[in-house]
């Protein structure tokens, strides 16, 4: 039987109300799924009179309807890969799956760095998962050198498949608690991190997709989830090198992917250990998402100049 794209779109958004009650996401991933099982964009299905679908793209799109409905797998797991930037990430069960606000801020420090006049920058990812973050940065940069790292050799596995695919030649990847495997003469010019923030209460309110599949270790910290975030900022200093051009243009050199909730303490955290031009930046959701600092005085660089 043939049907509009947004007939069957309804459709899907109907069979979808059992795991997404947000009508905007239920819609975006009806389309998100149709597409992908088509191969075709959004505006060439909406041109089309009518859609009919072959038996095995019936046969998927029921699958994947299924799967989410009652395993409760993420769509994104299903699909293998998201976009990122303009990256294409792989993403397979357990690595953390890139979200939307991660991407935000990362191609948001993208914009500020390609602004620089010397690029050739040293810049360590902290808790890469999938390596979304520090490859969109070394594509951004070719003339950078992205170190990041993971504790998990399943996520650096991934990352590394990432690199691959995407073409990108200046990373390094290494299997790290943290600091714990970076050599201490190595410095950066920039840190970057989205670690585990969530605390265990919150951990046990996220969605069941998300505590059925995604790796915990990836999402979870204790001390009311500020472990791996106090780690980073006492140590980052030690690894951190000034940077006159970035203090110029007044660009942080520590960024840390935080809860909506956290922004504060953080900041407290940054104060505390001495860092200085501390920003808290909100996520499209206007939360805070975002806390940056650097180690040199801003001000001060800019009234030597």
């Amino acid at each position: 039987m043939e049907h509009p794209a947004s007939e069957i779109i309804k459709q899907i958004e109907t069979k979808l109300k059992a795991c997404y009650p947000n009508k905007t996401l239920r819609n975006q991933y009806a389309w998100w799924m149709l597409q992908e099982i088509t191969q075709k964009t959004k505006t060439e299905l909406l041109t089309q009179d009518a859609l009919v679908l072959n038996d095995a793209e019936k046969e998927k799109l029921n699958d994947w309807i299924n799967q989410q409905v009652e395993k409760k797998v993420p769509l994104q797991y299903l699909i293998g890969w998201v976009p990122f930037g303009d990256l294409t990430i792989f993403v397979e069960p357990p690595v953390l799956i890139p979200r939307p606000e991660t991407e935000e801020w990362t191609l948001r420090i993208v914009d500020q760095l390609k602004k620089l006049q010397n690029k050739k920058l040293n810049i360590l990812d902290l808790c890469t998962g999938s390596g979304c973050v520090g490859l969109a940065l070394a594509r951004a940069l070719p003339e950078a050198h992205i170190v990041a790292t993971d504790i998990s050799a399943y996520a650096l596995a991934l990352a590394k498949k990432n690199e691959l695919h995407n073409n990108i030649e200046n990373t390094t990847f290494i299997k790290s608690d943290v600091f714990e495997s970076i050599p201490s003469h190595n410095q950066f010019d920039l840190i970057v991190s989205n670690p585990p923030y969530i605390s265990e209460k919150e951990y046990e309110q996220l969605d069941e997709s998300v505590r059925a599949w995604e790796d915990p270790q990836a999402l979870r910290a204790d001390d009311e989830g500020f472990a791996i975030i106090r780690v980073i900022v006492d140590q980052a200093k030690a690894y951190l090198k000034e940077n006159k051009e970035l203090a110029q243009q007044r660009i942080n050199q520590l960024f840390i992917e935080v809860g909506y909730n956290q922004g504060p303490e953080t900041v407290a955290l940054m104060s505390a250990a001495s860092y200085t031009n501390i920003n808290v930046d909100q996520d499209m959701y206007k939360k805070d998402r975002l806390v940056s600092g650097s180690i040199q005085n801003v001000a001060s660089t800019e009234t030597e100049k």
